[in-house]
């Protein structure tokens, strides 16, 4: 649900979103949004079972992940990416691609409605942790940020200021957050956050104090106020929605 009410909440959940250090080693995602026809889900997750053991016989040096997109207005979709790139990765592949792209067009042409592609830059100085490949856990949480055209700057010190306050409280986190910015393929500014969880039960909030309590015990009641206010400005929407991953659906090269 896109909602202005639960921004700070999953600013909370992210700790953190700055520019991208100028002089930091760029790791670049390709990411798939597969939306798979009614009544076909059967025979889309056999196809793509078909096209990972295509993968694996062309001995594809690239690893391919799959969730299933469990909650939201993309229920019942899949997401594909592969990650740890540099831009310079993509070049060379054409050929490769010709030929993934056709196996995969026979393999689960039939089932899929539409796909999507888009390119994240991993922000690793936001993240509360390395990346994790295969990934950690069955569950992660996705929170989609977009913000408004003139609040990139507000929000990026905010979520500094929040991300400072949690340490500075020792305030526990639900689970490891990684966190990407869309490059290319959609609207900008968009960040997301994919925060990991062991269960469903990591999905309850973390701690009982409020994001507002927390903000004025690290900085006192007047300057936490006004951080959060600028920060919930500069927000023009929220998106969340639980993935699983699906290790049946993945491919992990050398394996």
């Amino acid at each position: 649900m896109r909602v202005r009410s639960v921004a700070v909440a999953v600013i909370f959940a992210l700790a953190a979103v700055v520019p991208i250090m100028a002089q930091q080693v760029v790791h670049v995602a390709e990411i798939h949004i597969n939306r798979v026809k009614p009544g076909m889900t059967a025979q889309y997750e056999t196809g793509r079972k078909k096209h990972m053991a295509w993968h694996k016989n062309q001995k594809d040096t690239w690893s391919w992940y799959t969730w299933e997109v469990l909650t939201g207005e993309s229920t019942g979709s899949y997401v594909v990416g592969t990650f740890q790139h540099q831009w310079k990765d993509f070049d060379g592949r054409e050929k490769f691609n010709q030929a993934d792209s056709a196996d995969a067009l026979a393999s689960m042409g039939a089932s899929l409605a539409s796909e999507q592609m888009s390119y994240y830059t991993y922000r690793e100085d936001l993240s509360t942790g390395p990346e994790v490949f295969p990934p950690a856990t069955p569950l992660i949480s996705v929170a989609h940020y977009m913000l408004t055209s003139t609040g990139t700057n507000d929000f990026v010190e905010g979520v500094k200021k929040i991300n400072e306050a949690l340490t500075k409280t020792n305030s526990p986190r639900a689970g490891t957050n990684h966190v990407y910015q869309l490059s290319n393929g959609g609207e900008v500014p968009h960040f997301v956050s994919v925060g990991e969880r062991a269960s469903w039960a990591s999905f309850a909030p973390p701690s009982d104090k409020s994001l507002d309590a927390i903000m004025e015990e690290a900085y006192g009641k007047e300057q936490g106020a006004a951080i959060l206010a600028a920060a919930r400005k500069a927000i023009r929407s929220v998106y969340i929605e639980a993935l699983q991953y699906r290790p049946d659906l993945s491919y992990v090269a050398g394996k």
